[in-house]
């Protein structure tokens, strides 16, 4: 497992002074886009980083909702900042709270069969194009045929009505004192129906951010219940595959979306970013929506930013 070194340092200082007077290389992005600090020469990892409720995050990355989309234009470029990518991708789910709320749609059971499916498929084969650069070494990102490590249900305590992000944070590493620590892994936290965070299919429908675990960076999701967003959030977009319904495609476009960016940029803007334009995900979000394949299923999808091909693309 790789430590990232360079985040527990500014982590340090981050959690000393409560996210004021750092200086070093971070981002506080917003939808498909990040903050700079003017006359710093780069953005100010201080404005990016969030220490609340004794919780340090990092300042989500949003997917905006279905009328945010993007235009793609023939000069994007993502770049390399310098940053960790997971280069052996693995998932683990935490479902916190379906049984006490419900599960009417079969979230669920899509969920676990979709990222069950993902692995060694040509839609996630799209990030194998960017690597790494640790020590002078070059890594490409791989595509194993198993990234799914498992989920846990979560159900001890409440879900709040609204989460916060430091409360989505702190269930994420709930998940790696469950599942273990994985420097490759996307802990994906997903809310229950009728429990979203605030901004919620009205402003966004799914973002990644990062915490740590004892000095060691954590990629996590909050991943709301999508059906819930409805058509803001995917219900409905296209004619729906066998192994889905309509009012779940949501699930997969979204989950899609964020787990492409997780690997690619888990810590923004260290990773694979494009300050104008965002992440693998956002410059290609809600367009040329289309059912794609996965072994012997088929789940919706948007495509992701190819570099190699500077384009949306849904296989490479």
């Amino acid at each position: 497992m790789r430590t990232c070194s360079r985040f527990a340092a500014i982590l340090a200082c981050v959690t000393a002074l409560a996210v004021a007077g750092c200086s070093g290389y971070g981002v506080a992005p917003t939808i498909g886009s990040a903050t700079q600090t003017s006359g710093s020469g780069g953005p100010s990892f201080s404005a990016g980083w969030i220490h609340k409720d004794g919780i340090v995050y990092h300042v989500p990355h949003y997917m905006g909702i279905r009328g945010s989309t993007p235009q793609v234009r023939p000069d994007i470029v993502l770049t390399y900042y310098g940053g960790p990518v997971q280069v052996t991708p693995l998932v683990f789910i935490t479902f916190w709270g379906y049984t006490k709320y419900g599960d009417a749609h079969g979230v669920k059971p899509l969920l676990e069969s979709y990222i069950s499916s993902m692995g060694g498929s040509k839609h996630n084969n799209i990030y194998t194009q960017y690597s790494e650069v640790v020590g002078g070494k070059t890594t490409f990102i791989t595509n194993p045929s198993q990234q799914y490590g498992g989920a846990w249900e979560d159900d001890v305590d409440a879900v709040p009505r609204r989460p916060t992000d430091a409360q989505v944070a702190a269930e994420a590493l709930k998940a790696v004192a469950h599942f273990g620590y994985n420097a490759n892994a996307s802990y994906v936290v997903a809310t229950p129906h009728g429990h979203s965070t605030s901004g919620f299919a009205t402003q966004w429908c799914a973002y990644h951010s990062a915490t740590s675990s004892q000095g060691s960076l954590v990629s996590y999701t909050n991943l709301p219940y999508m059906p819930d967003g409805g058509a803001s959030c995917g219900s409905n977009i296209i004619s729906p595959p066998s192994d889905e319904s309509g009012a779940d495609e949501g699930v997969t476009i979204v989950e899609g979306h964020e787990q492409g960016e997780s690997v690619t940029d888990p810590n923004p803007p260290y990773g694979w970013y494009n300050y104008q334009d965002g992440e693998i995900g956002d410059i290609c979000a809600w367009q040329n929506i289309q059912n794609d394949p996965f072994g012997s299923n088929s789940y919706t999808m948007q495509p992701m930013f190819s570099n190699a091909t500077q384009s949306c693309v849904h296989s490479y």
